[in-house]
């Protein structure tokens, strides 16, 4: 395991595909399992997309670009630039994105999948 600080540049992060059943975003996992035990984080973004998800971990996401639909039991919300979104674990909802909506993400736990048994999309 990493210890110690890092920095993580935009211009070196690898955005990878994650693929769901209901859809496929772009993301860079950038603080993993490999540099902490506890918590995951990175940038995440959707384009085109509509993803039926269940948050399996408690996550925060820091809305940075674009407009992101998140449609929850209670209706849908729109987030834009600077909205702050708190999903705790067992959340169920549909994130809708029409346009390119990127934002940063911190999960708890960072292992998560591994824990479930699965891996992640």
């Amino acid at each position: 395991m990493n210890s110690g600080p890092r920095i993580f540049k935009r211009s070196e992060m690898t955005l990878a595909p994650a693929v769901t059943a209901t859809g496929a975003t772009s993301i860079a996992r950038v603080v993993n399992a490999s540099f902490s035990r506890h918590i995951g984080g990175g940038v995440e973004y959707l384009e085109n997309v509509a993803i039926d998800w269940t948050v399996t971990y408690d996550e925060i996401l820091f809305i940075f670009e674009g407009r992101l639909t998140l449609e929850f039991d209670d209706g849908a919300h729109e987030c834009t630039a600077g909205d702050i979104v708190w999903l705790p674990e067992g959340t169920h909802l549909k994130y809708i994105a029409r346009e390119r909506a990127g934002y940063f993400y911190a999960l708890y736990p960072a292992d998560w999948a591994a824990r479930q048994g699965t891996s992640e999309p």
